[in-house]
């Protein structure tokens, strides 16, 4: 076997790897917020207050997402903060999860294409 096709088997059985816990992750018994939840900060209109040249006080939790097109603002309630950030953080761990699982997945099909590429038998 050469050293070229031990290479790319030696860097496929690592990226099947990487996709076996990528898979965990994206196959937990968890609850999602899905959209995006944000703080929404406002000044408070004092002319003394700190926030008049900050970022405002932090106000308001809304969960933004797309509805048929739209973007829709659902005001969270203050006993639920807590929880619909964590969903929130969940969500975007679930996002990240699936992205490198695609790129994970397209370094697998060039290295299995290099391993065929270096077995192919030409005929003549």
């Amino acid at each position: 076997m050469s050293k070229s096709i031990q290479r790319a088997l030696q860097c496929v059985r690592e990226l099947e790897s990487q996709r076996a816990s990528l898979m965990e992750i994206l196959l937990a018994d968890r609850a999602y917020a899905v959209g995006s939840v944000s703080e929404v900060r406002r000044r408070c209109g004092k002319p003394n207050c700190h926030c008049v040249d900050g970022q405002g006080h932090p106000q308001t939790l809304f969960l933004f997402k797309g509805e048929e097109g739209r973007r829709v603002c659902k005001l969270v309630r203050r006993a639920d903060v807590h929880h619909m950030a964590e969903l929130g953080d969940h969500y975007r761990e679930f996002r990240a999860a699936l992205r490198a699982l695609r790129a994970t997945q397209k370094r697998i099909e060039e290295k299995v294409m290099v391993i065929l590429r270096n077995r192919a038998v030409t005929y003549e």
